[in-house]
C-alpha cells in the first residue's frame, strides 16, 4: 500500500472488498479498508510458527484454513507474505514488517482485555529504561514500590530505544536527554549535575592524582558522542589540556563498570553512581560539578499518565529522584 493510501474504520461495511480500480485517483492502484481483524489474528500465528500447521494447531483450524486466509490477507494487500521454503514458510520484507506491526497490535489488545475482565486483577506497569539507570538506580529501589503498593505488578524492559507509547506496550520511560520529547509527558528526575568518579585504588597508582589537572595523565573514560570532558575542566579552571587517552563506551552502566575497576576516571550523574559512592566502590577526586542542560526524564503518555497506576509510579519515583539530589 503506497504511503498515501488510507486506511479507512468507521460507520461504513467492514467488508474488506477492494475499491474498484482507480476510485482513487491514483492511476489504477487500488485504496483498501482495514482488512478483517481475524486475518491478522491468523497472519500473527503463522509468522510466529513459520509454520501453517502450526498455526492452525494454535488456532484450532485445518491448515487450509490458514493457508486460504493468508492467501485472502495477501490479495488484500496486494504483496506476499510468505514464501515457501524446503521445511517452513518464510516471511518476506513486507511480511516482516506487518508482523512486527501486528504483533504489537495483538499484545495491546490482549493487556486491554485483561484490564476490562478482571479490574480487580493485579494491574501491570511496563517500565522502560535505559540498562545502567535501570540496574544502578531503579532495581534497588523497585522492592520499596512494591511493598507500597502490591496491588501493581512491575516489568522492566532495559533498553535505548526511541519512545513511541502509541507503538510500543509500555507505561512508563525513562531516558536521558534535554528533555525534548514533544509526544510525551515529561517530568525531571533530580538534577543533571555530572562529576568525575574513579577507583580508591586509581588515586594510589603513578601518576599522582593532586590537582585536576592530573586526571588528563590517566585513561579518561566517557560514552560515544560526548565531549563534556572539556567542559568538566574548564570548570575546574584548567584550560586548553591534552588528554593522554580515552576510552569510549556505547553504554554508561559498562564505562562506570570500567571505572570501578581501576580502569580510567568517568564523567558520572549522581543517580548512577548514588551507590558506589555509598560503598566506596568509586569516589569523586575533586568537588567539581557541571551541569549539562541534560538529564534523566520520566516520560509517559499523554493520554494515560493519569491513571491510578501510572499517577502512583509518577508520584513514587519523582520522590526517590528529589531524594537522590
Amino acid at each position: 500500500m503506497k504511503s498515501g493510501d488510507v486506511t479507512r474504520l468507521g460507520s461504513e461495511e467492514h467488508d474488506a472488498a477492494p475499491a474498484p480500480a482507480g476510485s482513487d485517483g491514483s492511476g489504477g492502484r487500488r485504496s483498501m479498508r482495514l482488512p478483517p481483524v481475524n486475518l491478522f489474528r491468523v497472519f500473527d500465528a503463522a509468522a510466529r510458527h513459520g509454520n501453517f500447521t502450526a498455526a492452525a494447531e494454535e488456532l484450532c483450524v485445518t491448515q487450509s484454513a490458514v493457508s486460504q486466509q493468508i492467501r485472502q490477507l495477501e490479495d488484500l494487500l496486494d504483496v506476499r507474505l510468505f514464501r515457501r521454503m524446503p521445511r517452513r514458510m518464510e516471511l518476506t520484507r513486507e511480511g516482516t514488517a506487518l508482523a512486527s506491526a501486528v504483533g504489537e497490535a495483538m499484545s495491546l489488545l490482549a493487556r486491554a482485555c485483561d484490564r476490562i475482565a478482571d479490574p480487580k486483577a493485579p494491574t501491570v506497569l511496563c517500565v522502560n529504561a535505559p540498562p545502567a539507570i535501570a540496574s544502578r538506580w531503579l532495581v534497588p529501589r523497585l522492592k520499596r514500590f512494591m511493598q507500597l503498593n502490591p496491588q501493581i505488578k512491575i516489568t522492566l524492559l532495559a533498553s535505548n530505544d526511541p519512545v513511541d507509547f502509541d507503538r510500543q506496550d509500555i507505561d512508563v520511560a525513562i531516558r536521558w536527554g534535554h528533555g525534548n520529547w514533544p509526544n510525551a509527558r515529561v517530568e525531571k528526575l533530580g538534577r543533571d549535575r555530572l562529576f568525575a568518579v574513579c577507583s580508591p585504588s586509581l588515586l594510589r597508582e603513578d601518576p599522582v592524582i593532586v590537582s585536576p589537572r592530573d586526571l588528563a595523565k590517566h585513561t579518561l573514560l566517557q560514552v560515544v558522542n560526548s565531549s563534556l570532558w572539556a567542559a568538566w575542566f574548564a570548570a575546574a579552571g584548567i584550560a586548553g589540556v591534552s588528554f593522554d587517552e580515552t576510552l569510549y563506551f556505547n553504554d554508561s552502566g559498562l564505562m562506570l563498570d570500567a571505572a570501578v575497576q581501576g580502569q580510567g576516571v568517568a564523567l558520572a550523574s549522581q543517580l548512577l553512581v548514588e551507590n558506589d559512592l555509598r560503598t566506596g566502590r568509586l569516589v569523586r577526586p575533586f568537588d567539581v560539578d557541571i551541569e549539562t542542560g541534560e538529564g534523566f526524564h520520566l516520560l509517559t503518555s499523554h493520554d494515560f499518565s493519569e491513571k491510578p497506576a501510572v499517577a502512583e509510579f509518577r508520584r513514587w519515583i519523582r520522590g526517590e529522584g528529589d531524594a537522590s539530589d
